[in-house]
């Protein structure tokens, strides 16, 4: 569905469907309905963190993305893309080169340095030299404003498919996976598997308290915490059901002989130890006892 747009608001958005420009007049409103962020689903393409001082262009383009099943986090400024990609699993990064707070290109040289996340670079700028700067920092693709939204989509799984090795066929039908010392949670078809492809046995309340642990590794989540991200039930002060599935974790994350991957952190809570890494893996690596992740 096409925008509605304001008069105000011409000058910026072309009236051509999909078409976005790098303008930023005085705020207006689309026509369309905002679409809620959803938890997670087994189709979903990835996740994206979309960096970009201007809100009217965020919302559209978040707003085509979640449409077409990416799980998109946005953030205005420097200090906002920061937090949000050390907060959590980040797939894909589309950063504009003129935030308010930094520059665009020290932020990607930051962000390169943590760890190896593709970056899509957006900006009104679109001249040789900050192409030529942007790719000798580690971007792995640049689209000049203004640019069209079938494009985007278009690169995004093209520097996906790129980043996880991986055919177009094979990443229609690939599996989403959190891997971390030796395990590999299948969150499409919501498994745990061991370094050999063979399916660990999780109960419901065990895989979904083990996705949080390791949507959030290395962070400490309290009892509370935990139980508000698991369910979508009332608790009590007093429910210890949470410290009755760690312990089932911990005993069968030691079965596969790596120790105590689960570690106590005092007067908070738990937190997964491990480095975790999201990928998409063709559907063949995860069956026939095939090794999906190192």
């Amino acid at each position: 569905m096409t925008p509605k747009v304001t008069e105000a608001r011409k000058s910026a958005v072309s009236l051509r469907p999909g078409f976005v420009t790098p303008c930023k007049p005085r705020p207006f409103t689309f026509g369309i309905a905002r679409t809620p962020v959803q938890r997670k689903d087994p189709m979903q393409q990835g996740r994206i963190l979309l960096v970009d001082d201007d809100v009217d262009f965020r919302s559209l383009v978040s707003t085509y993305l979640r449409r077409e099943s990416f799980d998109v986090t946005e953030a205005s400024t420097a200090g906002m893309a920061r937090h949000e990609f050390g907060a959590g699993q980040v797939d894909l990064v589309l950063l504009d080169l003129g935030l308010p707070d930094a520059d665009g290109f020290d932020l990607l040289r930051d962000l390169r340095s943590q760890r190896a996340v593709p970056v899509i670079m957006l900006t009104g700028k679109d001249t040789p030299m900050d192409r030529i700067l942007g790719l000798e920092l580690g971007a792995d693709d640049y689209i000049g404003k203004p640019f069209e939204l079938g494009e985007l989509r278009a690169r995004i799984r093209s520097v996906l498919r790129r980043a996880n090795g991986l055919s177009e066929s094979e990443m229609a039908t690939a599996s989403e996976v959190l891997a971390f010392a030796g395990w590999t949670l299948d969150l499409t078809h919501r498994r745990l598997l061991d370094k050999d492809g063979q399916e660990m046995k999780l109960t419901g309340g065990e895989y979904d308290l083990l996705q949080v642990l390791a949507e959030h590794a290395r962070r400490p989540l309290s009892r509370d915490q935990l139980l508000d991200m698991t369910r979508a039930r009332d608790w009590t002060p007093f429910d210890r059901s949470i410290d009755v599935l760690i312990g089932r974790l911990r005993k069968k994350l030691s079965d596969g002989g790596e120790g105590e991957l689960i570690k106590t952190v005092r007067n908070v809570g738990y937190t997964l130890s491990a480095e975790v890494k999201r990928r998409r893996i063709a559907a063949a690596a995860l069956t026939g006892g095939a090794k999906p992740l190192s």
